[in-house]
């Protein structure tokens, strides 16, 4: 990826020990995307510049409108100097069998105030299926994972502004890895990659940088992953929900130790 789509070096001045300095500082690049589909506006995001295919599919995998690449008909990308646009053309069969109606997403899942908790819990355990318990994973590889994660970080390590994703199969090889100001998009990045190389049904295991939000839990919702991994809080919901999906929720995870928060089992020393 080229790092002048995604950074931009800006004058500041930096005070440290009672003195001003003038010196410069790369900030992490925020533009819009716009995701329409089948010619109408859809979702509107604030991403880094970069795998917006990614972004898109990984996105609509999420939804539960694509399983695969299959399911698409089209794709077309239009950067212009006032707006970032995808557009995908869903596959008539496929909106057919699943009885779809493209609806604009105004809100996020975290945004619907008008149902509770107990609601968004019951919904995810008859909306995604409960995963396996075949996967065991050491310690060791737990801390392995963590680090190919940060060494990918090539932007985070210019700008300190990014969130990174990291998924990994059964054997815990890395499969995709995508970086963005926003953690759902880098984890929308990361799976869209996957779709697009029909590989989505080799992921087993997900690491990001980020907490661990009701969102996060929920991107994972269609995939088999069984372990998902956030290197800082996780939230109370989350972790409901992903105990109603038999799905293992590690936070504040770094080398050596972290919080397992659901199904332990899956974790040896």
């Amino acid at each position: 990826m080229n790092l002048n789509e995604t950074q931009v070096s800006l004058p500041i001045t930096r005070y440290c020990n009672e003195r001003l300095t003038s010196t410069k500082d790369n900030l992490v690049v925020e533009e819009p995307l716009e995701i329409v589909l089948d010619g109408n506006s859809y979702y509107v995001t604030m991403r880094s510049p970069g795998k917006e295919l990614f972004l898109a599919l990984g996105y609509c995998f999420s939804e539960g409108l694509i399983d695969s690449m299959a399911d698409v008909l089209l794709t077309h990308h239009c950067r212009a100097t006032a707006q970032n646009r995808i557009e995908i053309t869903l596959d008539p069969k496929r909106k057919a069998n699943k009885g779809l109606e493209i609806k604009a997403k105004l809100l996020s899942p975290s945004s619907r105030r008008d149902i509770g908790s107990k609601e968004i819990v019951e919904e995810c355990y008859t909306k995604f299926p409960l995963r396996e318990s075949s996967l065991c994973i050491p310690t060791f590889k737990i801390d392995e994972m963590i680090g190919i994660v940060e060494t990918c970080q090539q932007i985070f390590a210019q700008t300190g502004g990014n969130h990174a994703a990291g998924i990994f199969n059964k054997e815990c090889q890395l499969l995709a890895f995508a970086e963005d100001v926003g953690r759902h998009n880098a984890l929308d990045k990361a799976m869209g990659r996957l779709v697009f190389d029909g590989k989505i049904s080799e992921a087993m295991v997900v690491v990001v940088t980020s907490r661990l939000s009701y969102e996060m839990i929920q991107k994972t919702g269609h995939s088999r992953v069984q372990l998902l991994i956030g290197m800082s809080s996780a939230t109370a919901l989350a972790v409901a929900v992903a105990n109603s999906m038999n799905m293992t929720l590690i936070g504040f995870a770094k080398k050596g130790g972290g919080n397992i928060y659901t199904v332990a089992e899956r974790i040896i020393l």
